[in-house]
């Protein structure tokens, strides 16, 4: 039986929402323990770079001219050369250098980004 004022028949669904629970897996934080050991590695090795560059003007100029000449072997040389020694991928612009810095394992997910404006 339908009432004459029956203001709730235009919802063709209900206005209310029940709130949905996902069953969420037991927290786990190894691997993310581990991601942080490893980025604080990789902090080091970054600090490494950004010291050479601050105190070595000659470097710092080498670097920028290698990178401006797009001569990409010889930046890789200088930035192992002021002490990285873990995998790390270059790109350079007019405005900045960017060094991608990685552990190597294919399973880690750890990585440091360094960007520098010229």
């Amino acid at each position: 039986m339908a009432y004459k004022d029956d203001r709730y028949s235009k919802w063709a669904y209900s206005p209310y929402t029940y709130p949905y629970y996902r069953n969420f897996p037991p927290i786990e934080v190894t691997r993310f323990q581990h991601s942080a050991v490893a980025c604080t590695n990789l902090m080091k090795e970054g600090q490494k770079l950004l010291d050479k560059v601050n105190q070595d003007a000659q470097f710092a100029h080498e670097l920028k001219d290698a990178a401006q000449k797009n001569d990409q072997s010889h930046v890789h040389s200088l930035i192992q050369r002021a002490g990285i020694t873990s995998p790390f991928h270059i790109a350079y612009t007019p405005d900045a250098i960017r060094v991608d810095l990685n552990t190597g394992n294919e399973d880690s997910c750890s990585e440091l980004t360094v960007k520098l404006c010229w």
